[in-house]
């Protein structure tokens, strides 16, 4: 019984052993091949799982990651079809989508795609930029600015390249640092601001045009209205002039009525703050405070009587006498 135990640990040992051998697991985040006796299969494994194998040495397998990667390219000079130097560093977001294809042209290692993928990138990075003008990188006007399109552009032409003879699938590419040398940076900034002065100078004569001619129009209105207002003016001043010119034939009947009035309005406007007055009633105007000389105002068809401030006879209250 105890050889029987001993067989059975071996035997389980053995098949443990043999379906290690004959098996291979392939994750969700992995691609594999399979290469029997050295050569590669057709059809490479894409879907996680477990598969069968012969054992070493007749069959192996190749895995690669699946998940996306990141390359960022050094920074270089690169010159532009104006002959503007610029210093462009990119990313490219790459990932392998054809495990078969990538590893017959890097039967080493997943480094040397990199470094044909980053090679392929600066290529068509400086041959992008060679065709395209300073102002398509570095412009003022939001509009005549195109990175987006070099982007787009460059993206286009690294993954026609390595799609098709490498299995590598270029997901995003983008510029991550735009810059200029210090040797050109001055005489660029230069340029920028003297074409910006020059913009702003016509901007503020377009200003003073404008502003003189809303001046000018503002005055023309302005003496338009005075003059209908002068000329209103005119007339109420005539008017007044005819009305005050009817009560002043009653007053001309009436000269020392006229008088007095005159007395009253001129105190009244003296008086009108608060104010202390030491004054001689026997002083015009201030004697219409003295009662004998109010009452000798006479009135139309009376006869003065001295000391009662009365008259004799009837008549009517001229205009203008206070109550």
């Amino acid at each position: 019984m105890k050889n029987l135990g001993t067989i059975a640990a071996a035997v389980f040992v053995a098949a443990v052993l043999l379906l290690y051998m004959c098996t291979f697991q392939v994750r969700f985040t992995e691609l594999a091949v399979k290469k029997t006796w050295g050569r590669m299969h057709e059809d490479p494994i894409t879907e996680p799982g477990l598969y069968f194998k012969w054992p070493r040495p007749i069959q192996s397998v190749v895995r690669y990651d699946k998940r996306i990667r990141i390359l960022e390219d050094r920074t270089e000079e690169t010159r532009t079809i104006d002959g503007k130097t610029l210093l462009l560093t990119t990313f490219t977001l790459w990932r392998v989508k054809d495990p078969a294809r990538f590893h017959t042209n890097f039967p080493g290692d997943v480094e040397d795609g990199e470094k044909k993928l980053r090679t392929t990138v600066i290529t068509h990075k400086q041959a992008v930029t060679g065709k395209r003008q300073l102002g398509d990188f570095v412009s003022t006007d939001p509009a005549r600015r195109k990175i987006r399109q070099i982007e787009e552009e460059m993206l286009a032409a690294v993954a026609e390249d390595v799609t098709e003879e490498y299995g590598i699938e270029v997901i995003d590419f983008s510029i991550k640092k735009l810059g200029l040398p210090e040797s050109v940076t001055t005489a660029i900034f230069e340029s920028m601001r003297s074409g910006e002065e020059a913009k702003a100078e016509r901007y503020i004569a377009e200003g003073q045009a404008t502003a003189a001619k809303i001046l000018a129009d503002a005055r023309a209105v302005e003496q338009r209205i005075m003059a209908e207002v002068q000329g209103k003016v005119a007339e109420i001043e005539t008017e007044a002039e005819r009305v005050v010119s009817e009560y002043y034939k009653e007053f001309d009947e009436h000269p020392e009525l006229r008088i007095f009035l005159d007395k009253l309005r001129t105190d009244r406007a003296a008086l009108r703050e608060r104010t202390t007055l030491i004054m001689d009633t026997g002083e015009s105007p201030w004697d219409v405070f003295d009662e004998q000389a109010r009452a000798r105002v006479p009135v139309e068809g009376g006869v003065e009587r001295q000391g009662t401030g009365k008259t004799e006879g009837a008549g009517r209250t001229p205009p203008g006498k206070p109550d």
